[in-house]
């Protein structure tokens, strides 16, 4: 008996719907996704990533977890999150992973390139240059004649990579002497600043202002494009006549090679909404952010314009030790 037309088109649909991409067969996510972060907890990024999670788990009624791996640059995570290759596993990470990590390791286990996708940006971390009450200066030209009276009488310190780079590099230009002072507990460096054992401070708002509202420190600039919402009476670098100074701190989240362009866009759609909520902003703002719009293209576009910013950079200090 021959097969009936409807029975035959329902078996040629099904064998279809078995070969078709996933995003085509059901919606993303069908299970609970999770953000790995290159940033200790309690970190301005980290607390970003998880104002971030909580906001999309309830776009998109899945539950949304943190997960932080740190160390070596932020390296530690990203291969951690390009051995998963899994489309339900996204990267938190700021820009410099894909822009300094390469120059600052000789063989890295994943290709930036090809193993992080760029998704959506996320929030520029608020970076300040930050002085110690005692160094007698309250201002950059103010800052630079005492430097120049005293070389090498003075210490400073900095966020890891690129605060650090782009400090080292405003010193070279400017043949100023400072001692460079390593850390590796990040609470550190503020304490010190405001007791006066380091001078100068370069990093981001929230691992600066403890000794700046004790009025121990203040802040001379804002080195990010553009000013913080936190600090609006800061000026930026640019604006006092420093833009050698400023830096773009992108963060945002990444995608595995293997994630279908279908899925990326829905990501990308949901954290942009997200960037735009009222009360998000205030959050990511009260926590030292910028907000950014939420889109692949501002993302891609701050890499390459901070790999040519590094260009730049490497042809005045050592970005593996720079001082």
């Amino acid at each position: 008996m021959p097969v009936r037309r409807p029975i035959l088109l329902t078996l040629l649909f099904c064998g279809l719907m078995s070969i078709l991409p996933s995003e085509a067969r059901a919606e993303w996510p069908e299970r609970t996704v999770k953000i790995i972060v290159t940033f200790p907890p309690g970190s301005a990024n980290d607390a970003a990533a998880r104002i971030f999670a909580d906001a999309l788990s309830k776009r998109w009624r899945q539950p949304v977890i943190v997960e932080d791996r740190t160390g070596a640059e932020g390296t530690i995570g990203v291969g951690a999150f390009v051995s998963a290759q899994d489309d339900h596993t996204l990267l938190y990470t700021v820009i410099g992973s894909v822009t300094v990590a390469p120059l600052l390791i000789d063989k890295l286990p994943y290709d930036v390139d090809r193993d992080l996708n760029p998704i959506a940006s996320t929030t520029s971390i608020v970076l300040t240059l930050a002085v110690s009450n005692g160094i007698g200066a309250t201002s950059i030209p103010e800052l630079i004649d005492v430097l120049n009276a005293q070389p090498g009488k003075y210490a400073w310190a900095s966020g890891p990579t690129l605060p650090r780079h782009v400090f080292a590099g405003f010193l070279k230009r400017r043949s100023l002497v400072m001692n460079y002072v390593s850390y590796r507990d990040a609470a550190q460096p503020q304490a010190d600043l405001g007791e006066g054992r380091i001078q100068v401070l370069v990093t981001s708002l929230t691992a600066s202002q403890s000794p700046v509202q004790t009025g121990k420190a203040q802040f001379l600039a804002v080195i990010n494009p553009s000013r913080a919402a936190v600090l609006p009476d800061v000026k930026t670098v640019r604006e006092l006549g420093y833009p050698e100074l400023e830096i773009d701190g992108f963060a945002g989240l990444y995608g595995g090679r293997n994630v279908p362009e279908a899925v990326k866009a829905r990501i990308a759609a949901d954290v942009a909404a997200v960037c735009a909520d009222s009360e998000v902003r205030r959050k990511l703002e009260a926590n030292g952010h910028n907000v950014l719009t939420g889109t692949a293209d501002e993302l891609r576009i701050g890499i390459e314009r901070q790999r040519s910013w590094l260009a730049e950079i490497r042809q005045l200090v050592d970005i593996r030790d720079a001082r």
